[in-house]
């Protein structure tokens, strides 16, 4: 019973072995501790089908038998998520009054070329499949903001920090202008960065595309800051000191209930700043940082409310919520096509009981939209922190390197995954080189997909980044030369990549 709703309480103290029972005023009439905020939850709901094959379309590539599956019977295999279920799901949400409920969801440009062509063809699963997506985007929070927030995101699926500053911003201006087209969406003010891969370098290209904010995975926050406790259960290499740039929060626990083997912190699922300075010029930009919950998230991903123990779980989280400007919000992110969180029944029976339970207890749970929670609570602008480089947990947990794209080479001195950045610089260099030719730069960013370095092993998708940069080159070619183009310069890496600090528990080499 709320403490309002009492006439009296006891208060029991215990004076030496005495224990007294005395009567107390009422509520009104005595000091009350601070109430806590609410948590705040979020969704966030990734959906993306690559260019299987550059220059196809599914059905070309089917006839022509590039795989050993169909890639039509994927998509099949996916109508409710790329049709009516996320609307069901925010819409439950809607209709139950809640005023800020909603979800994001990054939508990737070539998902749509592939829903467009099969609609074209005549697939009947996907006729007219952009109607429930179009309504849902019209539907508005008590802010005034998208309830279904089509998030920034990278046309073709790039993995944003390994490519350059122009591309990178080509590449979410192609993406929302999709979005505009076929959902009749508004431009998102945030980004959900293919495979949640983040670096801060790529900081000043994201405002250069009018970005605000960003989604990062928080283990990156929590790993870059001093004294990080470290345990190899998180299946990450020992973070590198010079990243440790950011105080100790000292709010770290051990979470019960889900498969969460490190620590984690409260302050680490806040949004704060985080920035980028050129060496050259010394110009800093900043953008907010909206971490995305490593564990909640792939915890929800197996099937939502029940799969993941929403308030067992949570309230893990409350005694450290106590920040009524900046309260705990949990982003609950993972992919809204694939297993349990594209199912039927995470997106219907599951979401409603969702709904039912964050309604009942209001002071202790808010369902929200990011912008809606960022416009009532922004981080203050002196809040800047660091955060390592890395993506999310799905793709070989996300390291700091970006290993599952950037392979190392093997005992024969050869690695698929830089022979193919190595193509697709130098095809980056022949388009710059003859001015960018539209024909040449649709080609050169399909080519830089990461479904192509993420797959690798097989001769099919080992070989699409060059079959695509060998097509933007060919027109290029034929384009007049601009010998003022700059050179183009890969990312610099390292390795290793901690030198002088342990690796897996051995000490790596400085030299």
């Amino acid at each position: 019973m709320p403490d309002a709703a009492r006439p009296f309480r006891l208060l029991y103290a215990v004076v030496g072995a005495a224990v007294i029972a005395a009567t107390v005023a009422a509520p009104t009439a005595r000091a009350q501790a601070p109430a806590r905020p609410a948590i705040h939850i979020a969704f966030l709901w990734h959906m993306h089908q690559p260019v299987y094959v550059p220059g196809e379309s599914v059905r070309q590539s089917d006839a022509a038998g590039r795989f050993s599956y169909r890639i039509e019977d994927i998509f099949n295999q996916r109508i409710g998520p790329y049709t009516s279920w996320p609307r069901n799901a925010i819409r439950a949400g809607q209709d139950a009054g809640l005023p800020h409920a909603g979800a994001s969801v990054s939508f990737s440009g070539s998902l749509i070329e592939g829903l467009n062509s099969l609609e074209a063809a005549g697939n009947g699963n996907f006729r007219n499949w952009t109607a429930p997506w179009r309504e849902a985007a019209a539907w508005r929070t008590a802010r005034g903001n998208a309830r279904l927030d089509l998030v920034g995101f990278g046309y073709y699926h790039p993995l944003m920090p390994l490519l350059g500053r122009a591309a990178i911003a080509r590449q979410i201006a192609q993406h929302r202008q999709a979005v505009a087209a076929t959902f009749g969406a508004a431009p998102s003010k945030g980004i959900f960065t293919p495979e949640n891969a983040f670096s801060t370098r790529i900081i000043p290209a994201l405002r250069d595309a009018g970005v605000e904010w960003a989604m990062v995975d928080n283990i990156h926050i929590e790993r870059a800051v001093a004294g990080y406790p470290y345990s190899a259960g998180g299946n990450l290499a020992e973070p590198n000191r010079a990243d440790a740039r950011t105080p100790n929060p000292g709010d770290w626990r051990q979470l019960n209930g889900l498969w969460a083997p490190t620590k984690v912190s409260a302050w680490a699922r806040r949004p704060h700043r985080v920035a980028h300075t050129d060496p050259a010029t010394g110009e800093t930009t900043t953008i907010v940082a909206v971490p995305t919950d490593r564990y909640l998230g792939n915890e929800d991903g197996r099937g939502g409310f029940g799969a993941l123990q929403y308030e067992a779980v949570m309230r893990q989280f409350e005694a450290d919520n106590t920040d009524p400007a900046h309260p705990v919000l949990l982003v609950l992110h993972h992919d809204g096509d694939n297993y349990g969180g594209g199912s039927e029944g995470y997106y219907n029976g599951n979401f409603r009981a969702f709904v039912d339970w964050v309604k009942t207890q209001p002071d202790r749970f808010v369902f929200t939209t990011v912008q809606d929670y960022l416009d009532a609570f922004p981080p203050a602008a002196s809040d800047v922190i660091h955060v390592e480089n890395g993506s999310w947990s799905g793709a070989d947990n996300g390291d700091a390197e970006f290993l599952k794209w950037l392979g190392r080479a093997g005992a024969d001195g050869y690695s698929p995954d830089r022979n193919s950045w190595a193509v697709l610089t130098a095809a980056t260099n022949a388009v710059e080189t003859a001015g960018r030719p539209a024909a040449a730069v649709r080609w050169l960013d399909t080519a830089s997909a990461s479904d192509y370095w993420y797959w690798d092993g097989t001769e099919i998708w080992d070989s699409q980044v060059t079959r695509a940069s060998n097509e933007a080159v060919r027109i290029a070619a034929a384009s007049p030369a601009n010998d003022t183009a700059a050179p183009t310069l890969f990312a610099p890496q390292r390795t290793p990549y901690n030198p002088g600090e342990p690796e897996w528990g051995r000490i790596q080499p400085r030299e």
